[in-house]
């Protein structure tokens, strides 16, 4: 399954207030500041073989850090809850959105507002409705209008935390890397989304890396081992790692290691990983987006046609073997990194 990492927004405006959590308690931040106004949000990236991700959240559960289990659905020292979104300028009690029609910077607000204690939340979870082709599916390219089934474990996403500042307006993307959050699971032909590669990223630090892909690296009149390819098209990505002067021998695709216990201890997993798109004007481009700063190792491959998110798969990264980059990213960087470097550096 070749799908690309997803990033969606749920944003919170000025309109409406969230009741913020409790004074005292068991909770990580200062509860005598006053609250802060946060946004929380997914985007979305290509995905080479699905047409659609169809999700239908109907809660949000915000818990304090440190705090006790959210499991009472009610406002506490520990927990927040959103339970109405907005859609199409409606509010609703549930939302429908279809990820894959939120790429780049694309984003769709369903909730208006929230306000929040200042201080740590250590957990935020989705609660989707699945296992019902109404509320969530996936369509596949290649099956047309087919509707699979979409399973959540636990019928819920639990994701990572961030921090509130007190008085603050901000902006947190929480992005997926599909590689590794969905897999396919043939037996009972469905999907399965699970919350493993998410990550939560403060808009205001944010940074990213795009660019373009040189065709002469993967089509027919190519590069080795490329150009002995059946489809040029399929198979090429961008996989990033976190650190530098990492062993190319150790660099691997997306697998889980609680999965597959066949992997070795020394494989190292990409912090995420993007399809190389085919642009109308013939042109190939990559972006990954919402990346804390820090130092990465990027690296393509022209042979990842078939990356398995749960079991290594062993191909070639880098392949051609001379496309790997180390980059330091700043916060708010906007790094672009064109394939083949001319230069050496980016």
């Amino acid at each position: 399954m070749n799908i690309s990492s997803f990033k969606y927004i749920l944003a919170a405006s000025v309109l409406t207030a969230l009741a913020a959590c409790g004074g005292g308690g068991s909770g990580g931040g200062d509860t005598s500041s006053s609250p802060g106004t946060v946004s929380l949000g997914l985007s979305d990236a290509p995905v080479g073989d699905l047409s659609e991700v169809v999700i239908t959240i109907d809660g949000i559960e915000l818990r304090r850090k440190d705090g006790d289990d959210c499991d009472d659905e009610t406002e506490s020292d520990d927990c927040a809850y959103i339970d109405q979104f907005t859609d199409a300028g409606d509010v609703v009690d549930t939302v429908q959105v279809d990820l894959l029609k939120l790429q780049g910077s694309d984003n769709k607000i369903i909730v208006e507002e929230i306000e929040l204690e200042a201080g740590e939340y250590d957990q935020l979870r989705l609660s989707v409705i699945d296992e019902d082709t109404n509320f969530s599916w996936v369509k596949e390219k290649a099956t047309g209008d087919t509707l699979k089934l979409l399973k959540v474990p636990s019928d819920e996403l639990k994701l990572g935390g961030f921090t509130v500042d007190s008085g603050g307006v901000q902006v947190f993307i929480i992005e997926f890397n599909l590689h590794k959050a969905m897999t396919y699971n043939p037996g009972p032909d469905r999907y399965i989304l699970k919350p493993r590669g998410v990550r939560v990223v403060d808009v205001e630090t944010a940074a990213s890396i795009s660019g373009k892909v040189d065709s002469a690296l993967f089509d027919g009149n190519g590069t080795s081992p490329c150009n002995g390819k059946a489809n040029f098209d399929v198979g090429n990505v961008i996989y990033l790692y976190q650190g530098h002067g990492l062993d190319v021998v150790n660099l691997a695709d997306n697998f889980d290691s609680d999965v597959d216990g066949s992997a070795p201890a020394t494989a190292i997993a990409p912090y995420a990983s993007e399809i190389v798109v085919a642009e109308d004007d013939g042109t190939y481009t990559y972006e990954i987006a919402y990346l804390a700063p820090g130092n990465y190792t990027l690296a393509f491959t022209c042979e990842a046609e078939e990356d398995d998110s749960e079991i290594l798969d062993g191909f070639a990264i880098p392949s051609p073997d001379t496309q790997i980059i180390e980059l330091n990213i700043a916060e708010g960087d906007s790094r672009v990194c064109d394939l083949p470097l001319v230069s050496g550096s980016c």
